[in-house]
């Protein structure tokens, strides 16, 4: 199964350098019917990059890290990850900003977090197939 194209749905709080926080993820989304007053809601529309959609079809695992980080496994060993090189192998790569924005969604649309009692560390993580 290849990555699909998501939508997802942000509410940005109305207040001076607020941070827009993710509320729904879905592969469609109706945008709300209105605005309330305390902040705004828009609609994103993600799509996994060439990179992603390498990595899946070599067989790759993306999984939560029990900090809540995104990583990328293939072959039993961590091959990206977000935040990389701080506190991972040299050879994992930094995932681009988007690259985290859509396997974030991905993973939650999956039903995956970063406390899930199923997800383990290197090669019995969870792959891209949905299960």
């Amino acid at each position: 199964m290849t990555l699909p194209s998501l939508s997802v749905l942000l509410y940005t709080p109305a207040k001076l350098g607020a941070t827009s926080r993710l509320v729904d993820v879905g592969t469609s989304l109706d945008a709300p019917a209105g605005q309330p007053s305390h902040g705004s809601y828009h609609m994103r529309r993600l799509a996994p990059s060439m990179r992603l959609l390498t990595w899946q079809r070599e067989g790759a695992r993306f999984d939560f890290s029990r900090t809540g980080g995104i990583r990328v496994w293939a072959g039993g060993h961590l091959t990206a990850a977000e935040g990389a090189p701080d506190g991972h192998p040299p050879s994992a790569l930094p995932l681009e900003p988007d690259d985290v924005a859509y396997l974030e969604a991905y993973l939650l649309l999956q039903n995956r977090s970063w406390n899930d009692l199923n997800a383990a560390e290197g090669p019995s993580c969870h792959d891209a197939d949905p299960r």
